[in-house]
């Protein structure tokens, strides 16, 4: 509580760290904090949200006070009621516009953090609006839970270093409640803030959040996995006042350091992880790590990074991720290690003038350490390439992740051939089909040094305990004779090009896609996702992988009587289904923007939504960790995919014990006339790959007697 703490009744920034000595201890203790800063800006605004990065470990809420500049008619305006929303988004497009763009490195860290508690209800901001002159006050009310409070107030600005003139002489006096002889001090202020919020100090108006602010605050906390860290924050403006005192940051200082925490857990390597690094060190710092999808494999490399920079002057790390989604990940993560990549995707104009002068340092060797990150479609555009080429390939970490990706041949030739230390990350790195591909991966990378499968992850605690609950589905007659039809088309097709690698042609490419959709989207699945989920109440972070390709409707009450025989796709069929049985769901597909479907994964972590209906968009890399139960109507024959989606599943969470997959696997019915065998040997490999899941669930015994008919008429029952 706050009257345990020995606090001092005046800190000066050249004598105390305001923020670990004062900010730190108050906050933690508290479960109230008032605050008024003065006039809006990034400065203000960042010095509001210093050290909540700490107070929001607990479960208290905070009261922030901004001032905006404005005209005499508008206070008159919104005081006779108005114009109030004219005034307001007026006002919330010139707050925007002063945070847009700041790139100062703990603005953006505090940023994140009120972001947070917006998002989570423990935030309120209103505006004080004054005719003549700005609101000014700087005043602050930390108050705990026994009544005690203590009241602050000064210029405490050490929190802007890059945004303010350097060497600012800051100072805060502090006046606790609990004595007595302050309270001519204390007092005033408290009643000061407590007028002013409720809109009743004279001569200045209070009005609530501008929507463009709160909705800018919003879309920030939804691209967030985690909340800001404090260890993180006093580390910056550690090395910001560093700067601001005209003291050089020490070389060492500037070099990635594993950090003592990670989301509010104490950081520590696994075995598998350091068993792995080993590995790849044995082999001459080349090599794949075949890990298990959630053991770990970003951390492995980072902390790779952690440990070759300290033995190699110079390090440069370059990160190559398939999508931006995964690009933002790394960068979240990499800051947690002390490093701050430059950020080589979305406008050239964003990154490519700091590549260059990042690179002339780095051929220099006047940098300690460099880290980019950078998406496919960046790696190989010619002005990345340029630069890539001329960093010393003696002093370059080249990182892959997704590293399946890298075997096609456009990819593979962007690859930079100078690195001499080179990881290649992927759950599933070998291709199904394509030895070629393969062969082009094991080239750069080397081979696959070290290996982690799921049943070690579950056994070893990595990832989630699951049950797994497997529904047969025969296919149609129509259905059947189709799905038969092209088995034997591409039978022929491959034996027509006698292909034993390499990719297949476009027409047979064509012709599996046909089928898959045939498996993906077979009629009968929906009538048993509707018995699976009949008297059940809907369940709360539920993903529903579905396919492309569409199911005829039934006629059911939801749907409109003319389109009763008009085809709809999958996704759209299982949404109004789920709609119809009470769930909160959005789709989670191609379809939806980045933005959106940022939105929509904050909205499932948080529960807002019940679940995700989706249909490749989650199958690689997207964290979801929350995710306790999957409904898989759709997955290609690519193991790649189905083993992507359970490690997606199977990611441990807080509070989640136990995962549960519901599998719909499709098979043919009785009667089919599979005279070539062609179709019974697809389906074969699909059981095949059930089972072997099967095998690994907590309900083994229940799974397997779902499953043995079936098994044993395809002479599959000895696989279990």
């Amino acid at each position: 509580m706050l009257r345990t703490l020995a606090l001092k009744g005046v800190y000066k920034s050249d004598q105390d760290d305001i923020l670990r000595h004062f900010y730190f201890p108050a906050l933690a203790a508290a479960n109230r904090y008032d605050r008024a800063v003065g006039y809006f800006s990034a400065s203000s605004l960042s010095e509001a949200a210093q050290a909540l990065t700490v107070f929001i470990k607990g479960d208290g809420v905070i009261r922030l006070i901004v001032g905006a500049f404005t005209a005499q008619s508008d206070v008159d305006a919104v005081r006779e009621g108005l114009r109030l929303k004219e005034v307001s988004e007026r006002i919330g497009a010139e707050m925007v516009a002063a945070v847009t763009g700041i790139d100062d490195e703990l603005f953006q860290h505090r940023f994140k953090a009120l972001a947070w508690l917006i998002a989570h209800d423990r935030l309120e901001i209103r505006v004080a609006l004054r005719p003549k002159g700005i609101y000014h006050d700087k005043v602050g009310i930390i108050s705990d839970a026994d009544g005690d409070a203590v009241v602050f107030s000064g210029s405490a600005n050490e929190s802007a270093a890059a945004l303010l003139p350097t060497q600012n002489y800051e100072s805060i006096n502090v006046f606790p409640s609990w004595r007595p002889e302050l309270a001519d001090w204390h007092e005033p202020h408290r009643e000061s803030f407590v007028r002013l919020w409720n809109n009743m100090s004279r001569g200045t108006i209070v009005i609530d959040l501008p929507t463009a602010l709160k909705a800018n605050l919003l879309e920030v906390a939804a691209s967030l996995d985690a909340p800001p860290d404090s260890e993180r924050e006093a580390e910056i403006a550690r090395r910001l006042r560093a700067l601001e005192a005209v003291e050089p940051v020490e070389p060492s200082e500037r070099l990635p350091r594993a950090p003592e925490t990670i989301n509010g857990m104490p950081f520590k390597m696994r075995e598998h992880q350091l068993e792995a690094l080993r590995a790849w060190q044995a082999n001459g710092y080349r090599g794949i790590f075949d890990l298990a999808t959630g053991a770990g494999k970003t951390i492995t490399a980072v902390y790779a990074t952690v440990q070759m920079a300290k033995g190699v002057p110079g390090l440069a790390v370059v990160i190559a991720a398939p999508y931006q989604s995964l690009a933002d990940q790394w960068c979240e993560i990499l800051e947690a290690f002390n490093i701050r990549p430059l950020q080589c995707y979305v406008s050239k104009e964003n990154w490519h003038e700091d590549l260059q002068k990042r690179v002339l340092d780095m051929q220099g060797g006047s940098d300690a350490f460099q880290a980019i990150v950078v998406v496919n479609r960046t790696l190989r555009t010619p002005e990345f390439q340029a630069a890539l080429a001329r960093i010393p390939g003696n002093r370059l970490l080249w990182i892959g992740d997704e590293c399946h990706h890298h075997g096609s041949e456009s990819l593979a030739s962007a690859l930079p051939s100078n690195a001499h230390y080179r990881i290649g990350l992927s759950a599933t790195p070998m291709h199904y089909l394509d030895e070629t591909r393969n062969d082009r991966l094991k080239a750069y990378y080397g081979e696959i040094v070290f290996s982690y499968t799921l049943a070690q992850a579950i056994t070893d605690k990595v990832l989630t305990p699951y049950n797994y609950y497997p529904t047969v589905v025969p296919l149609t007659s129509d259905e059947a004779g189709e799905f038969i039809s092209l088995s034997d088309d591409i039978a022929r097709a491959f034996m027509r090009e006698g292909k034993t690698s390499g990719p297949p042609s476009t027409m047979l490419t064509a012709l599996l896609m046909k089928r898959a959709r045939i498996i993906g989207s077979a009629a009968n699945k929906m009538g048993a996702l509707q018995e699976t989920l009949a008297g059940q109440p809907p369940r709360k972070h539920a993903l529903f992988y579905c396919g492309d390709g569409q199911v005829e409707t039934d006629g059911s009450e939801d749907d409109d009587g003319s389109e009763d025989s008009q085809p709809s796709r999958q996704i759209e069929a299982v949404s109004r289904l789920l709609d119809g049985q009470g769930w909160k769901v959005s789709r989670f597909t191609a379809r939806e923007s980045r933005r959106e479907r940022e939105s929509i994964l904050q909205s499932f972590k948080t529960g807002a939504i019940d679940g995700l209906v989706a249909i490749k968009c989650l199958d690689e890399g997207i964290d979801v960790p929350a995710c306790s139960i999957a409904y898989i109507l759709a997955s290609s024959r690519d193991p790649r995919q189905f083993i992507q989606r359970r490690g997606r599943i199977l990611r441990r969470s807080p509070g989640k014990t136990i995962a549960n997959i519901h599998d719909y696997i499709v098979v043919l019915p009785d009667d089919a006339q599979d005279e070539s065998g062609a179709a019974r040997k697809l389906i074969t490999a699909e059981l095949k790959r059930v089972a072997e899941f099967s095998g690994l669930a907590e309900n083994r015994n229940e799974a397997y007697a779902v499953l043995r008919p079936i098994l044993t008429a395809y002479d599959l029952e000895h696989v279990l």
